[in-house]
């Protein structure tokens, strides 16, 4: 297989679209579903979205959070199965060796976004144990800005309660995504030093962490998803 990724076509996969329709459903029966900001991610062009990671779940709960279509990162391990390595690249997914730089799966995130498509990113790398956010590396700022692509940030909350660790049927509980104003990565030139890309990921962590702290109050059952309009 000459490519990592399912090559980008004018039509998306049924199943993704279906997949579209039932994790959302899915997420409100379990105890409800919240998406903030959804017009951050812009209807076309390429963008990276950058969020936090604490569950099995994240890569589809974004995917599903938005209109388009997404890429996104999964372990090579997963791949190791034929069949469910298929259905995961039909949902684009690619492989990326974790624990290492892996140079062919940025060469395909930085293609992708060239070509105009959504790609996701977990910067932490891997899922947090405590649902605490970790520090991001530099690879989204690396890829978004070689590809002078924007960077949404995105925080997660509940994904980790609704599929824990070593679960395997969902349990009850609250999902909440939320996507932040889009950040310039070119804002530091064409071609950002390791300082730059430093900054732009800083920019990043910090959004996802004050979204993820605005979350709680949903969570709680404190505050409506959307609050209403002040008349």
């Amino acid at each position: 297989m000459d490519r990592l990724y399912e090559p980008p076509r004018s039509w998306t996969w049924p199943h993704y679209r279906f997949i579209q329709w039932l994790l959302p459903t899915v997420c409100r029966l379990c105890g409800g579903h919240c998406v903030r900001g959804a017009e951050n991610v812009p209807d076309e062009g390429g963008a990276l979205i950058a969020s936090n990671h604490v569950s099995h779940l994240d890569p589809p709960v974004v995917g599903t959070a938005i209109r388009r279509r997404s890429y996104y990162f999964a372990a090579a391990e997963l791949f190791r199965n034929p069949i469910f390595g298929r259905l995961i690249r039909k949902c684009y997914a690619f492989p990326v060796k974790r624990g290492e730089a892996d140079r062919a799966a940025l060469k395909a995130a930085i293609e992708l976004l060239e070509m105009g498509e959504l790609l996701t990113m977990f910067p932490e790398g891997t899922r947090s144990h405590t649902g605490e956010i970790s520090e991001f590396d530099l690879g989204a700022a690396l890829a978004a800005s070689r590809a002078r692509v924007p960077i949404i940030p995105c925080a997660l909350s509940g994904t980790n309660l609704l599929l824990p660790r070593g679960a395997k049927w969902l349990r009850r509980g609250r999902v909440a995504v939320t996507f932040g104003e889009p950040i310039d990565t070119l804002k530091y030139g064409e071609k950002p030093g390791k300082e730059d890309l430093r900054r732009i990921t800083e920019e990043v962590e910090a959004s996802v962490r004050a979204m993820q702290a605005a979350q709680q109050a949903w969570l709680a059952g404190q505050e409506p998803c959307r609050p209403k309009a002040k008349e």
